[in-house]
């Protein structure tokens, strides 16, 4: 399996506008530093699965048949946005795995054009060819999936957003080693409530528990950028366009 990282970017990711904190600053200065929303592309046993979708340059970086399907995590703006122009076109339906949630986002789901929305529950495996997929629930303000993706002996999860893992998500989690864990932390430690993503104490003590034989912390806001440039904790952030191949 191999995860490429499209994007790892939270909603206050560098560079943010108005903001002149020396991680957006350096942002701006060098675009390689800039951090496009969190999704991933994932191939493995032939198959393309993107995960999330807020990119809104998806029609161009994927061409019909480029792609065999889509897991969403959730219904915010910026894990879908990239869906609402990805539905009108005229190439075969693209099936996307989500979870349950009325609100969806804006018409898409009530106008999806080519897209075929699949709604799943926490649990409730399924396959795509030769692949199985696991939702899990995550702890976040609306409906959220993670992804736990397995083929033979090799398995990832992807748990973005979320603060914190479900005893059910963990026990699931916990079931068999895992190759690959892409986790949540888009704040430095000690980051003020109310919010909805780990800090980066709390995805350390979440990778602890789990303990996979690879990690990579997704959905990175600026301040957290900030505090690994002055600390020089740099291990574990995944970076945009950055590849991790597994088994």
């Amino acid at each position: 399996m191999r995860l490429t990282f499209l994007g790892t970017g939270g909603v206050w990711a560098a560079p943010v506008h108005g903001c002149t904190c020396a991680a957006c600053e350096a942002a701006r200065a060098d675009p390689s530093r800039a951090r496009a929303p969190a999704s991933a592309l994932l191939e493995v046993a032939g198959l393309r699965l993107l995960i999330d979708a807020g990119r809104t340059d998806l029609v161009d970086r994927f061409p019909p048949r480029s792609l065999d399907g889509v897991l969403l995590t959730h219904f915010h703006g910026d894990h879908c946005l990239g869906l609402t122009l990805m539905r009108w076109s005229m190439a075969e339906p693209l099936p996307v795995w989500c979870p349950h949630d009325p609100r969806g986002y804006d018409d898409l789901t009530k106008h999806p054009g080519r897209l075929r929305f699949l709604t799943c529950a926490a649990g409730d495996a399924f396959c795509i060819g030769p692949v199985t997929v696991t939702p899990v629930a995550l702890i976040h303000s609306r409906p959220t999936l993670g992804w736990v993706i397995a083929h033979g002996a090799q398995r990832i999860a992807y748990l973005s957003d979320t603060r914190g893992l479900p005893d059910a998500t963990f026990a699931t989690l916990e079931t068999a080693p895992l190759d690959l864990v892409v986790l949540d932390c888009a704040y430095p430690p000690g980051a003020p409530d109310p919010r909805g993503h780990n800090d980066l104490d709390e995805a350390d003590a979440l990778l602890a528990q789990l303990a996979p034989r690879d990690a990579r912390l997704t959905h990175i806001n600026h301040d957290l950028d900030q505090y690994a440039a002055v600390s020089g904790i740099v291990c574990g952030i995944a970076q945009d366009h950055e590849t991790v191949d597994v088994g």
